[in-house]
């Protein structure tokens, strides 16, 4: 009987630990999971709807140099930025690069944005097969062969580094 009225008891108290959440606390969503949302490739317009920390308003602008060299190439260039939304050098990183793209008028340069969940993988495994352990993860690639990748964070104004990355490459 002992036995009987114990395992009552610990059904009861498992059961009553599961019912405490109720289905609205189950349905909540919070900054955590808002961030784990994205994976794959996704357009600028979606991670800037979908995560408002990557339209924050920042004071620089890009370099005019790096603008006015990065609208002269002729040569197709492929950005891919490879980035986590939860991730804070994505944060910070990203926006730039999207505001330098958005300044830009030389449709030769095109940016691909994907996003990596928390085990840095995508649903297609690209990040895997470009070899990405870090985010952001920033490669720039001409004729189908990487030319050069920014790992974290840029050593100074993105542009001005993506204006290195494609000086060395044509040298």
């Amino acid at each position: 009987m002992k036995f009987a009225y114990l395992l009552i008891l610990l059904s009861t108290a498992v059961l009553g630990c599961q019912s405490s959440h109720s289905d609205e606390k189950l349905k909540e969503t919070t900054r955590f999971n808002n961030y784990m949302d994205a994976q794959g490739i996704i357009t600028i317009e979606e991670l800037q709807s979908n995560y408002p920390i990557f339209t924050v308003k920042r004071t620089s602008q890009p370099s005019p140099q790096a603008i006015e060299y990065l609208n002269k190439v002729t040569q197709t260039t492929e950005i891919t930025a490879y980035l986590c939304t939860w991730c804070h050098d994505s944060q910070r990183e990203i926006p730039e690069l999207i505001k330098l793209k958005q300044a830009l008028s030389n449709p030769n340069i095109q940016l691909k944005l994907i996003a990596l969940d928390r085990n840095k993988k995508d649903n297609l495994g690209l990040a895997e097969k470009a070899g990405v352990l870090y985010t952001p993860t920033i490669i720039v690639q001409q004729k189908g062969k990487e030319v050069g990748r920014i790992i974290e964070k840029t050593s100074q104004e993105i542009g001005l580094e993506l204006k290195e990355i494609l000086e060395s490459a044509t040298e």
